[in-house]
Protein backbone atom coordinates (compact mmCIF):
# COMPACT_ATOMS: atom_id res chain seq x y z
CA UNK A 1 0.00 0.00 0.00
CA UNK A 2 2.92 2.63 0.00
CA UNK A 3 5.73 2.82 -2.43
CA UNK A 4 8.59 5.51 -2.72
CA UNK A 5 6.68 8.74 -2.70
CA UNK A 6 3.57 7.32 -2.59
CA UNK A 7 0.87 6.31 0.49
CA UNK A 8 -2.04 5.15 0.70
CA UNK A 9 -4.36 7.41 3.01
CA UNK A 10 -7.90 6.63 2.66
CA UNK A 11 -8.74 2.55 2.85
CA UNK A 12 -12.70 2.23 1.92
CA UNK A 13 -13.97 -1.08 2.35
CA UNK A 14 -17.51 0.08 2.68
CA UNK A 15 -20.14 -3.10 1.87
CA UNK A 16 -18.05 -6.08 1.95
CA UNK A 17 -20.24 -8.55 3.82
CA UNK A 18 -19.14 -11.04 6.05
CA UNK A 19 -15.67 -9.76 7.95
CA UNK A 20 -14.75 -12.14 10.07
CA UNK A 21 -12.13 -11.72 12.66
CA UNK A 22 -9.35 -12.90 10.67
CA UNK A 23 -9.67 -10.80 8.04
CA UNK A 24 -10.02 -8.08 10.99
CA UNK A 25 -6.82 -9.36 12.38
CA UNK A 26 -4.95 -9.00 8.85
CA UNK A 27 -6.35 -4.99 8.40
CA UNK A 28 -5.05 -4.59 11.40
CA UNK A 29 -1.57 -5.83 10.94
CA UNK A 30 -1.57 -3.91 7.44
CA UNK A 31 -2.87 -0.66 9.50
CA UNK A 32 -0.28 -1.22 12.00
CA UNK A 33 2.68 -1.77 9.28
CA UNK A 34 1.30 1.36 6.88
CA UNK A 35 0.97 4.29 9.18
CA UNK A 36 0.03 6.40 6.47
CA UNK A 37 -3.97 5.34 6.54
CA UNK A 38 -6.07 8.08 8.04
CA UNK A 39 -9.53 7.41 7.20
CA UNK A 40 -10.70 3.97 7.12
CA UNK A 41 -14.21 3.14 6.11
CA UNK A 42 -15.90 0.08 7.14
CA UNK A 43 -19.70 0.90 7.03
CA UNK A 44 -22.07 -2.02 6.18
CA UNK A 45 -18.73 -4.80 6.60
CA UNK A 46 -21.20 -6.80 8.96
CA UNK A 47 -18.11 -6.27 11.44
CA UNK A 48 -18.84 -8.54 14.84
CA UNK A 49 -17.61 -7.82 18.62
CA UNK A 50 -14.87 -10.34 17.66
CA UNK A 51 -13.92 -8.84 14.47
CA UNK A 52 -13.98 -5.20 16.44
CA UNK A 53 -11.50 -6.52 19.20
CA UNK A 54 -9.52 -8.22 16.98
CA UNK A 55 -8.88 -4.86 14.85
CA UNK A 56 -7.89 -3.14 17.38
CA UNK A 57 -5.82 -5.40 19.43
CA UNK A 58 -4.18 -5.72 16.63
CA UNK A 59 -3.57 -1.77 16.27
CA UNK A 60 -2.41 -1.71 19.80
CA UNK A 61 0.19 -3.79 19.18
CA UNK A 62 1.77 -0.68 17.14
CA UNK A 63 4.76 0.54 18.62
CA UNK A 64 3.66 4.05 18.12
CA UNK A 65 0.11 5.14 17.83
CA UNK A 66 -2.08 5.01 14.75
CA UNK A 67 -2.51 7.97 12.10
CA UNK A 68 -6.06 7.21 11.90
CA UNK A 69 -8.19 10.38 11.61
CA UNK A 70 -11.72 9.21 10.29
CA UNK A 71 -13.56 5.76 11.15
CA UNK A 72 -16.58 4.83 10.00
CA UNK A 73 -18.00 1.61 11.58
CA UNK A 74 -21.65 2.07 11.05
CA UNK A 75 -24.74 -0.84 10.20
CA UNK A 76 -21.89 -3.19 12.07
CA UNK A 77 -23.29 -5.15 15.02
CA UNK A 78 -20.07 -4.13 16.98
CA UNK A 79 -22.37 -5.24 19.95
CA UNK A 80 -20.97 -4.01 23.45
CA UNK A 81 -17.68 -5.44 23.72
CA UNK A 82 -16.80 -3.57 20.40
CA UNK A 83 -17.92 -0.45 21.43
CA UNK A 84 -15.67 -0.79 24.85
CA UNK A 85 -12.90 -1.74 23.24
CA UNK A 86 -13.27 1.51 20.95
CA UNK A 87 -13.36 3.42 23.88
CA UNK A 88 -10.21 1.89 25.30
CA UNK A 89 -8.69 2.21 22.07
CA UNK A 90 -9.02 6.01 22.42
CA UNK A 91 -8.74 6.10 25.29
CA UNK A 92 -5.20 4.37 25.79
CA UNK A 93 -4.03 6.00 23.05
CA UNK A 94 -4.18 3.65 20.04
CA UNK A 95 -6.28 5.87 18.60
CA UNK A 96 -4.91 9.27 19.62
CA UNK A 97 -5.39 11.49 16.22
CA UNK A 98 -9.29 10.30 15.92
CA UNK A 99 -11.36 13.36 14.62
CA UNK A 100 -14.28 11.43 13.40
CA UNK A 101 -16.06 8.31 14.44
CA UNK A 102 -19.21 7.05 12.74
CA UNK A 103 -21.47 4.44 14.76
CA UNK A 104 -24.27 4.70 12.87
CA UNK A 105 -26.69 1.80 13.45
CA UNK A 106 -24.74 0.51 16.02
CA UNK A 107 -27.26 0.60 19.59
CA UNK A 108 -24.68 -1.68 21.66
CA UNK A 109 -21.45 -0.34 20.70
CA UNK A 110 -22.67 3.31 20.98
CA UNK A 111 -23.81 2.44 24.72
CA UNK A 112 -21.05 0.63 25.51
CA UNK A 113 -18.66 3.31 24.67
CA UNK A 114 -20.55 6.53 26.39
CA UNK A 115 -20.20 4.22 29.64
CA UNK A 116 -16.38 3.64 29.08
CA UNK A 117 -15.98 6.90 27.89
CA UNK A 118 -17.54 8.18 31.37
CA UNK A 119 -15.55 6.05 33.67
CA UNK A 120 -12.13 7.69 31.53
CA UNK A 121 -10.57 11.42 32.30
CA UNK A 122 -8.19 12.66 29.89
CA UNK A 123 -8.80 14.86 26.21
CA UNK A 124 -10.09 13.25 23.39
CA UNK A 125 -8.75 14.31 19.83
CA UNK A 126 -12.29 13.11 18.96
CA UNK A 127 -14.58 16.26 17.10
CA UNK A 128 -17.36 14.52 15.26
CA UNK A 129 -19.81 11.90 16.65
CA UNK A 130 -21.95 10.28 14.20
CA UNK A 131 -24.64 8.21 16.34
CA UNK A 132 -27.08 8.50 13.44
CA UNK A 133 -29.90 5.76 13.34
CA UNK A 134 -28.66 4.20 16.99
CA UNK A 135 -32.10 4.55 19.12
CA UNK A 136 -30.14 5.24 21.89
CA UNK A 137 -33.69 5.86 23.77
CA UNK A 138 -33.20 6.05 27.83
CA UNK A 139 -29.84 4.02 27.48
CA UNK A 140 -27.69 7.45 27.07
CA UNK A 141 -29.31 9.48 24.63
Amino acid sequence: LARAGTAVRVLKLFGNPGFSRQAACALGRLLAANNSIQELDLNSCRLDEGACVALLEELARRSGPSALRKLHLGNNPLGGRGGAALAAAVQKGVLPLLEELKLSSCEEACAALFEELARRSGPLALRKLDLSYSALGGRGG
